[in-house]
């Protein structure tokens, strides 16, 4: 299990800034060399664009686009997939302490923030 948290400047619209969550996501899955990875996101609006598109030319379009090309050379069978906030209560308790961040951090151990919502999935 690993973990990265990232804080993005200047500030921009969420729909562009959940896209970026997901480029940022794939760059660092492949670096990692990963393959058959899913990822799980909460942004309906990313998740819906990646999987039917819809020729937006906004920047927004732009990103999720160049995610879509990525996972097509980088992944043979991944998937974007979206999940509701409660149900995926890690990235959200993650994305909370990111705020908090002075840098970006990567954990390749539970981070602490977590630990007791990975304890409770345990049981």
């Amino acid at each position: 299990m690993a973990a990265k948290t990232l804080r993005s400047s200047p500030i921009c619209d969420s729909s562009i800034g959940e896209a970026l969550g997901l480029s940022y996501a794939i760059q660092w899955v492949h670096e990692m060399q990963l393959t058959n990875v899913d990822f799980e996101m909460d942004a309906k609006r990313v998740v819906d664009y990646y999987i039917k598109g819809s020729n937006d030319i906004s920047k927004f379009g732009a990103i999720v686009d160049d995610c879509r090309r990525q996972c097509c050379i980088w992944f043979e069978n991944s998937n974007v997939e979206f999940s509701r906030r409660q149900a995926n209560m890690f990235a959200h308790t993650l994305a909370r302490e990111a705020i908090l961040l002075a840098s970006p951090q990567t954990f390749n151990v539970v981070p602490s923030c977590i630990g007791s919502l990975v304890s409770n999935e345990k049981l």
